[in-house]
């Protein structure tokens, strides 16, 4: 064999090797495939705990969870990773968000992939916090992870990405004295 069929068969071989690899995972992936119902379920719990967080419907936020959830802030806030059951995770947004006058998480371009039981959507917010004229919004990408259970698809986990901000970050020191004062 001269060096250049050589050459044309060692390709041909590396490229349907390669073809094989990548292949391979999509198509066990797509026998997995996460239905149009998975699909749809996952996206209203992501914009769900949004809507509901703004309308301060608590239990139906609380819907939306697994019993444990993972946040990670740490792009906004800096901090660590945290891990809490659901309650004391909506415990620390009421103790919080009823402070402001209104708040709008405007979820969006909700990305979804995932297998039967576990799920990752991906997703653009921009949530604006306002106190009479002062407000703060951050633009950022989230990413949830959801895992099936027996009442549906459920958060176990968010992470936010903080692309920009906008406004008076300190609102959030005077939504928080607010919701003090209104315990007192």
């Amino acid at each position: 064999m001269n060096p250049v069929t050589r050459r044309h068969v060692l390709a041909s071989a590396v490229f349907t090797a390669t073809l094989a690899a990548i292949s391979a995972p999509a198509l066990s992936a797509s026998r997995a495939a996460l239905t149009v119902e998975d699909r749809v379920a996952i996206a209203e719990a992501v914009a769900g705990i949004g809507l509901y967080a703004d309308l301060r419907e608590w239990n139906r936020v609380r819907s939306y969870f697994a019993a444990r959830v993972t946040t990670d802030y740490t792009s906004l806030f800096g901090g660590e990773v945290a891990t809490s059951d659901r309650d004391a995770l909506i415990a620390q947004w009421q103790s919080l968000l009823p402070g402001f006058d209104a708040t709008q998480h405007v979820i969006t371009n909700i990305v979804v992939e995932g297998t039967e039981n576990d799920a990752i959507a991906r997703s653009h917010v921009r949530a604006t916090h306002w106190i009479g004229a002062r407000f703060w919004t951050v633009g950022a990408s989230y990413l949830h992870r959801l895992v099936r259970t027996s009442e549906g698809w459920r958060v176990r986990a968010i992470a936010i990405h903080r692309l920009y901000e906008e406004g008076d970050r300190a609102v959030l020191v005077t939504a928080a004295d607010r919701v003090n004062a209104r315990r007192e």
